[in-house]
């Protein structure tokens, strides 16, 4: 199933705010959605990629996956709960 540019558009706005808040202090229960949007967008993405038969190539959003959870985990569990 293909992508349309408006899709294209709006996940990569959608990915440039996550980032963001990713980075920037504070915003814990928004980090919270950040996470969720990139867990799932990657997972997505690995199925359509294996699904394409990509190859090797298909296996890139699951490394992303494991840097995203390491962060998550070491990110601390103080600022989970502010």
């Amino acid at each position: 199933m293909p992508t349309s540019d408006i899709q294209r558009i709006i996940l990569g706005i959608a990915k440039l705010l996550d980032a963001t808040t990713l980075v920037v202090p504070g915003f814990s229960q928004l980090k919270e959605w950040a996470y969720a949007g990139f867990t799932f967008t990657w997972i997505a993405a690995f199925v359509a990629h294996y699904m394409a038969k990509d190859g090797p190539k298909a296996f890139m959003p699951l490394i992303l996956l494991v840097l995203l959870f390491v962060s998550c985990v070491t990110r601390g569990r103080s600022s989970m709960t502010r």
